[in-house]
């Protein structure tokens, strides 16, 4: 039996808690947490890479913002997922208090130029619909995400497994992730 409720976190204060046994609402807590960038003014999401493993392991997502000046800046968040998992012992999550390990950096410019040709050669082709591959079944797999805002179109791609077609899209994800190897785990 799946039970949310929702608790009083300090007396005084009328803002309720969302505690659950449910995995399910775990992950969807989790999930809405590392989509959770707060961008300023001059800052355009340009790409996005995310990675939703199966629980137990650390969901992630970075983005590539563009700044005015044409610098790239790199926004990273993830649930620590190990840190909660043992603070939770007893089955019971608090929704409202998922450990997120955030960071940002400015691309260098040799990343930048490289980001900025891949997505140039991406402007001249026709991109695919889809990058999943419908004929394949992964059971308890991360689920994919890649984003890219162009000029000329945008696009979001979702996928277990996926078609040949990922290979358009290898040179960005590598650079994407590459930022924060260090952190992905």
């Amino acid at each position: 039996m799946v039970k949310t409720r929702h608790f009083l976190s300090n007396p005084t204060d009328n803002k309720m808690e969302r505690v659950s046994n449910s995995i399910e609402a775990l992950m969807n807590a989790a999930k809405a947490e590392i989509e959770n960038f707060e961008l300023r003014s001059e800052e355009k999401i340009i790409a996005y890479f995310s990675e939703l493993p199966t629980i137990g392991r650390f969901p992630y997502k970075i983005i590539l913002a563009e700044i005015s000046d044409g610098s790239i800046l790199s926004k990273f968040r993830q649930w620590d997922t190990e840190y909660n998992l043992k603070q939770w012992t007893s089955g019971i999550n608090n929704l409202d208090r998922l450990r997120i390990i955030t960071d940002e950096k400015i691309l260098s410019e040799t990343d930048t130029a490289i980001l900025k040709k891949e997505l140039s050669k991406l402007e001249l082709i026709k991109l695919p619909e889809t990058i999943r591959d419908q004929k394949t079944i992964i059971l308890d797999g991360s689920e994919w995400k890649l984003g890219i805002s162009l000029a000329n179109k945008n696009r979001d791609y979702t996928w277990i497994a996926s078609t040949e077609d990922i290979n358009l899209f290898v040179p960005i994800i590598e650079l994407i992730r590459k930022q924060y190897l260090d952190r992905i785990k």
